[in-house]
């Protein structure tokens, strides 16, 4: 329920899956939803947040250590016509799984969406690179 102040390294439109009781099958929220990776003003921490955006509600906080999680496509769903565009959000320390869906209108940046946001849980720099060379980090 808290809102961190901080910056926003990565935000786009995504939306969330529930796991169903048998554990192995998970299904889309249909809402719509915002995924926003933030480093914390208030206490340092890289944020994951999952916002739903009619009513702007935050409703999943999650503090990520570099090193502790990997954000990748799910290689199963690959081939679901219903949903194709779904990504894992994976903790090495709890052995925790969140699932979410891609609700951008192209899939075209998907994969950089997803190299983006695994690069700003773990600490790494921006694998887009924004341009030839290397730029000075401003801040």
């Amino acid at each position: 329920e808290t809102y961190h102040t901080g910056v926003s390294m990565i935000e786009f439109r995504c939306g969330k899956m529930k796991m169903d009781a048998n554990g192995t099958t998970v299904r889309s929220d249909t809402r719509k939803g915002k995924l926003t990776v933030t480093k914390s003003e208030d206490d340092g921490l890289t944020h994951l947040t999952w916002t739903e955006r009619t009513q702007g509600v935050v409703e999943d906080d999650f503090i990520i250590f570099p090193g502790d999680a990997s954000f990748s496509l799910v290689e199963q769903a690959k081939d679901n016509a219903k949903n194709n565009r779904v990504y894992a959000l994976k903790f090495a320390s709890t052995k925790k799984c969140h699932f979410f869906w891609m609700q951008e209108p192209s899939p075209d940046k998907d994969s950089d969406l997803c190299a983006k946001v695994h690069a700003a849980i773990n600490g790494e720099e921006d694998p887009s690179g924004g341009g030839g060379g290397g730029g000075a980090a401003l801040g």
